[in-house]
């Protein structure tokens, strides 16, 4: 019986890649008659989110400390303004022929997150389970974030963006995936550009590999399932990939938005498909053996490797902060900027750190915690702390609902023995970089194949994989201990140390810059 439903699955298998095979993704299009722009001008257009945007803002600050020559303009949300201008103001310091980046202000109301908030939805709604468990919520959801806005506030996003772009007139424009009226803005305008994603080449150009091997060779988005796919899994893989790629054609909720901009004038559909072809460059911060390989790379790809944006040091942004961090091997725990804690996650988050706190007495805990609320603005008593208390009376325990300086600063200190982090393509690039043993707690989509990967190439562990995205003391003491206090305890410090070293000979955010310059002054063929 079994022999008999493995054979029946292979043929399933080879008959669906065969069909597969003979398809090809849809491109974007192909503009024929590129505005030409002021040259050396570029123009940067993303999100104000950390996990969307901060590849783009790295990116920026290397081209103010390494090309003077070029003229940085960037259009986001509030209060991305202070950002930048903390990042000329820390360019100039260690250049002094540095400029200054122009900004350029979009409307609040229209940014990612307040968009997604006036449909009723918030990250919390995102969260799922990986594997079978993903398809309904990742199927819902990510259609909707490949454009976020009201077919109403994409128009109005798209005409303000239209405006920076003829008021800067780039001889270049730097793109984010998701932000798609800008994506509108510059096929309008027939504008040079390119794009830089936080996300590795997989998850943009799986469908692309030959043999339809994305169906049944490379784990979707949010499944969470290893690469190479295991027989084991490989029928569950094939069927969350058909599920999610029909969705990603189908956009539900975007069909009544197309025909809405199409008879403002905007021709080129929603898609998660069409705003990629082979002459644009794309620039990716993967790192060769820390990312998932694909068997056919595009030649507009680039590697860069992680791209950080790290503009001080943790001893000159946070002084006192720095000299507890020198007292003693330290655990950092931060689940990104957005992350709250319920009660349940608090209270076995609270018991874990406790106990490897007992068990390891040379070590301290530095633990970014924020609680969740209700409707009303109120929360759940501070009873949780109760295993807690001696470590917050004798310093080993240090509680921030907020970080006044990036947690890659904290990583390059060589105090941080483990980070751990949700699984976010930033966290993973900066605790790769900076060499720093990972433990990752994902919440959905991209966390999942974050969380695999650091434990398929060694760097970490996946802290709770039978319970994500929820968990308990117990795995979650487990998880610490594999990391800190087990037989591969070394093997995954030698192995985060490994690619350290190699992020480190190059750091990826002066390559972006470097292809950046260039295309800004020679431009690339169309």
């Amino acid at each position: 019986m079994l022999r008999s439903l493995i054979f029946a699955g292979s043929v399933t298998i080879a008959v669906l890649a065969l069909l597969i095979s003979q398809w090809t993704p849809p491109s974007a299009p192909h503009v024929e008659h590129i505005r030409q722009g002021r040259n050396n001008t570029v123009l940067i257009l993303s999100n104000n989110e950390h996990g969307l945007s901060n590849v783009h803002v790295a990116t920026a600050y290397a081209l103010l400390e390494r090309h003077p020559e070029v003229e940085v303009h960037y259009a986001s949300f509030a209060p991305m303004g202070r950002k930048l201008g903390r990042v000329s103001d820390r360019a100039r310091q260690i250049n002094p022929a540095a400029r200054s980046i122009v900004y350029h202000e979009l409307p609040a109301e229209l940014s990612f997150m307040t968009s997604g908030r006036k449909n009723g939805e918030g990250p919390v709604d995102v969260l799922h389970s990986p594997g079978l468990g993903s398809i309904k919520t990742v199927t819902k959801f990510m259609p909707w974030i490949v454009s976020i806005w009201s077919g109403e506030d994409h128009l109005a996003l798209f005409e303000k963006i239209t405006d920076v772009i003829d008021e800067v007139d780039p001889s270049l424009v730097v793109l984010e995936v998701f932000l798609r009226p800008a994506i509108d803005a510059v096929y309008n305008r027939s504008r040079l550009h390119a794009y830089i994603s936080p996300l590795t080449p997989l998850e943009h150009f799986a469908i692309e590999q030959p043999y339809g091997s994305w169906l049944w060779k490379y784990p979707v988005m949010g499944s969470g399932i290893p690469f190479p796919v295991p027989w084991t899994r490989m029928l569950e893989n094939i069927y969350i990939n058909l599920r999610f790629y029909y969705s990603m054609f189908r956009m539900a909720g975007q069909t009544d938005k197309n025909k809405y901009l199409e008879s403002k004038g905007l021709v080129y559909p929603i898609s998660w498909f069409n705003f990629r072809n082979a002459n644009v460059p794309w620039i990716s911060q993967a790192v060769p053996g820390a990312s998932t390989p694909l068997d056919v790379l595009p030649q507009n790809v680039t590697l860069t490797g992680p791209i950080l944006l790290s503009m001080a040091t943790a001893e000159e942004q946070a002084p006192e902060l720095t000299k507890w961090l020198a007292r003693a091997p330290t655990v950092l725990i931060s689940l990104g900027t957005i992350f709250i804690y319920t009660e349940a996650q608090a209270t076995a988050m609270a018991q874990a750190i406790a106990d490897t706190l007992i068990s390891r007495p040379d070590l301290q805990v530095l633990w970014k915690f924020m609680k969740a609320t209700d409707a009303n603005g109120t929360s759940y008593s501070d009873e949780f702390l109760e295993p807690l208390r001696p470590f917050l009376e004798n310093g080993r325990l240090k509680m921030e609902t907020w970080l006044d300086v990036q947690p890659v600063t904290l990583l390059e200190t060589g105090y941080i023995v483990l980070s751990v982090h949700h699984g976010g393509a930033g966290c993973y690039h900066e605790a790769l970089a900076t060499g720093v043993p990972q433990m990752v707690l994902p919440q959905w989509l991209d966390h999942f194949s974050f969380a695999q990967l650091s434990q398929d190439i060694g760097v970490g562990v996946w802290g709770c994989s039978e319970a994500s995205p929820f968990w308990g003391a117990t795995c979650l003491r487990d998880a610490f201990a594999t990391v800190l206090d087990s037989e591969k305890s070394a093997q995954i410090q030698e192995k985060a140390k490994h690619f350290g070293d190699i992020a480190k000979r190059n750091p990826g955010q002066y390559v972006a810059a470097d292809e950046i310059a260039k295309w800004a002054a020679s431009g690339y063929a169309s």
